[in-house]
């Protein structure tokens, strides 16, 4: 009898002990770390500061030549640059430049080749500035105070702009008062009856001007085509799940010309761009983006097909500015 009662309470012990080490297994797969509380999404900055290009900066404190990225060559005459009430300034100063030669530097900076509803071709634009080191704004007070020299050879017609933001923040262009060309002497020089040209005089062949006003500077002229105008139509279209875009960049540019041309919604909220040159091949290009995401959206077309059908896809800065190098 003893013997049976010993049996059973060992296997009651070992009822009991398997019994809690099963417990403890499954409570070790049951259990899952809490989720993280503090992830958010990166805010972007804006388009405006996401695309522009930083300005080249230099500081200058006697009469001197600087020489741009991209080549533009600038010649400041010190004297020339007073403060507000006309002192001349004794300090360093901070002088800005910026050079758009490319078209998708003119995208970046949404410097449209627009003058008035008119359409512009572009030879490079600038923007140029003189500050103290205080920030003050300096003016120019000589008429060949500020020279200027862009690294392109000269086309008919072109002629000089100052630029302005619209509301929207894209450029306008309007003739320009505050600039003068300068007109440099050139002369014949033979050698064995055949003609060479110096480098001096090659550079005589570029765009070379003064102005009196710091700010935007356009080298454009009018596009003039006798081809049929109509507009163009464009839809553009998000992925599904995106409802809060804060800022949109909507661009056409031309694949023959220096031209970037704004697309605007019209009062039914179709996005236009009229009266362009029927059978011209341009690139659409549109930039979106919400609070987190960024989408970007590029297709090709010819003027005077139906309307185009723009889709977007997600997309990162750097990404962004990959895809507009290579497309442009």
């Amino acid at each position: 009898m003893k013997k049976y009662i010993l049996y059973f309470i060992a296997i009651c012990m070992v009822c009991l002990s398997c019994k809690s080490m099963n417990k403890s297994i499954g409570m070790r797969e049951v259990y899952q770390y809490p989720a993280s509380s503090n992830f958010k999404l990166k805010t972007l900055p804006n388009l405006n500061t996401m695309l522009q290009q930083p300005a080249q900066v230099f500081y200058i404190h006697s009469d001197t030549t600087l020489y741009g990225k991209e080549g533009t060559v600038m010649f400041f005459q010190i004297s020339c640059l007073r403060t507000s009430d006309s002192s001349l300034y004794e300090g360093k100063i901070k002088v800005e430049l910026k050079e758009l030669y490319t078209k998708e530097s003119l995208l970046r900076e949404r410097a449209v080749t627009i003058s008035n509803g008119n359409m512009l071709e572009s030879d490079g634009s600038l923007y140029i500035n003189a500050q103290t080191e205080n920030g003050e704004q300096l003016y120019i007070a000589c008429e060949n105070g500020v020279q200027i020299r862009l690294p392109r050879e000269v086309k008919n017609n072109m002629i000089y702009f100052d630029g302005s933001r619209d509301s929207q923040g894209n450029m306008n262009w309007e003739l320009s008062d505050w600039i003068n060309p300068i007109f440099e002497e050139t002369y014949d020089s033979f050698e064995n009856d055949e003609y060479y040209l110096s480098e001096t005089e090659k550079q005589i062949n570029t765009y070379f001007f003064s102005t009196k006003s710091f700010g935007w500077i356009n080298c454009d002229r009018f596009y003039d085509d006798q081809r049929d105008k109509t507009d163009l139509l464009a839809t553009f279209v998000l992925p599904g799940e995106e409802k809060n875009i804060t800022e949109t960049y909507n661009y056409i540019v031309f694949d023959s010309l220096m031209t970037v041309l704004p697309v605007y919604p019209d009062s039914s909220g179709q996005w236009v761009c009229p009266s362009l040159p029927v059978g011209e091949t341009i690139t659409c290009i549109s930039i979106q983006k919400s609070s987190h995401r960024l989408y970007c959206g590029i297709q090709k077309t010819q003027v005077g097909r139906s309307g185009l059908l723009v889709q977007l896809k997600e997309i990162n800065e750097q990404e962004l500015k990959i895809l507009l190098d290579l497309t442009l």
